[in-house]
This record gives structure tokens, sequence and C-alpha cells, in this order.
């Protein structure tokens, strides 16, 4: 059943004029609209790779929160309580009109992933979904999200794929072609002065790649519990099921063709391509 959140809308909205870039406002507010959306899907897909896993009665957190569409999401299917934390004031402020349209109770705190104001163990679940690329000390986030999580905690983590056929064509935060080829200083140089884009909008850091990410986990004491390919495929799937909200374009034109096909999902050397030409890299990981 969907709720009607027409201030959440409003809200967003009215972020438009003072974004650095109507296109780039576009895709982003795709994203802060699909979030609610993500959190089922985050569900469904800890139900399906965790044995035993429900959200009946969990502490979830997610972690750069957004508009709060995930946390709030996973209230609305069963959990005890949720919470987010999110740098981006006005982003918090829209994530708590947005919980207040749906009728749920959520702890929306302004902070930073590298410190994290919350008791040793106050977590069953913790959510970095596009956020390790963003953060000033990964290591540090992620001994901090150790720290919040209970003894075998789950971790669910998304990242893009740096190096991702798409992704060298259009840059997966900023759509510029080529961009993360570049070290870490020449794109914000790029971005702000060639481009002549947002003065100090530029926020991303190095972006791991799958096997670095899975490194850091493992030396932040988390152990993978699901096949990243796996995880990837299947999002793809339930993805293209829905193509009107994939993004106009190429990517929607792709969707609508594979939306009734299984065999793209199904032969090794198909789920090889789709993991090399396109999307993110998915994590579901247990604290030791």
């Amino acid at each position: 059943m969907s709720v009607e959140t027409p201030r959440y809308h409003a809200a967003l909205e009215a972020a438009k004029p003072g974004w650095w870039d109507a296109r780039n406002f576009e895709k982003w507010r795709r994203h802060y609209l699909s979030e609610h959306e993500r959190g089922r899907a985050i569900v469904a897909t800890l139900e399906r790779y965790v044995p035993g896993f429900s959200p009946r009665g969990i502490r979830a957190l997610d972690v750069g929160c957004g508009d709060a569409g995930v946390p709030i999401a996973i209230a609305e299917a069963g959990a005890a309580t949720v919470a987010g934390i999110e740098p981006d004031r006005a982003s918090l402020e829209r994530g708590r009109i947005r919980a207040e349209e749906h009728g749920v109770a959520a702890d929306l705190r302004h902070g930073f992933a590298e410190d994290l104001p919350f008791a040793d163990g106050s977590f069953d679940l913790v959510i970095l979904d596009n956020v390790l690329e963003h953060v000033r000390d990964r290591e540090r986030t992620l001994a901090e999200v150790h720290r919040v999580l209970a003894p075998k905690g789950l971790l669910y983590m998304v990242t893009p794929k740096p190096f991702a056929l798409h992704s060298l064509v259009s840059d997966p935060h900023y759509q510029i072609p080529g961009l993360v080829l570049l070290p870490p200083r020449a794109q914000k140089w790029y971005f702000e002065r060639v481009h002549s884009r947002g003065r100090g909008e530029f926020s991303v850091g190095v972006i791991p790649t799958r096997r670095s990410a899975l490194r850091m986990m493992r030396r932040a004491g988390f152990e993978p519990i699901a096949s990243p390919r796996d995880l990837w495929i299947d999002y793809l799937r339930r993805r293209i099921a829905r193509p009107e909200e994939v993004q106009p374009g190429l990517k929607r034109r792709l969707a609508t063709y594979l939306t009734t096909r299984a065999w793209p999902f199904e032969t090794a050397s198909m789920r090889l391509l789709w993991d090399v030409a396109l999307g993110s890299n998915f994590f579901i990981a247990r604290r030791s």
C-alpha cells in the first residue's frame, strides 16, 4: 500500500533551484524517491540470502540515510527501532518530513560515519548504501559500524564499481565521462574547474574495488556471507522488473527488453558480462 507524501515531495522539489546542475538534480531526485523501494528490496535480499533473517523486532541503522526512505521501509517491515545518520542537514529535514507522513518513528540524527553517536552493540543491522566512497576515513567508518553492531549482527553494504564499463562512460555520481580514471584530487579539480561545476559540491573520495572492499571488511572484523556477483545479478533482475523506474534512455530500453527474458541472468557468460559492464558492488557480511 502506497503512502501519499505531498509535503516530502514539495520539500524535495524546493531543493532544485539551489542544485548545481538541473540534469544532475533529476538523477538525485530519482535516487531519493527510490529510497523507500530500495529499503523494501534490502529486506527481501536479506530474507533471501541470510538464513533465518526476519525484519521483525530488529534494530536497524542506515549510515548516510539521505531522505530516510530506507529506514522508513524497514520500520514498516516490522523493525523494533530504526535510526539514520546523515551529514546533509537539508536531506535530514526532508527525511523527518517523510517519516512523519509515513507515520514512522525514526531516530534521524545529523552526524558522520566515522563517529556514530550510539552505544556498543546497539543494532542488529547496519546499512552502508553508496556511502563508503564519501567518508573521510573508510577504516574508521567500518570500525564504528563493527562497534555499534551486536555480535553476529549484519552489515549490508553497496559501493559503485569504479571501473565498470558504464562508470567509465558516465561517472556514477556526476555523469562525467572518464572522471573515475583520474586520481581523487584531479577529479575534484576537473569537476570544479574544467567543467565549471559547483564549487565545494564534489564529495567523492576513492571508490573501492570489490577486492579492496572485501579486504577492508575482513580487516574490520566482518565475514561476507553471500557472493557479491550473485547479489548484484539478483538486484539487477529485480530492478529491470520495473523498467519505468530505470533511468530514461538506453538503460530503460534495455530493461524493457530484458524484463520478460530469463536467459540473460542464468548463463555464466552473461552473468560475467553484467558484472563487468554495469552496476554496483553488493555485500552482506556478519560481524564476528
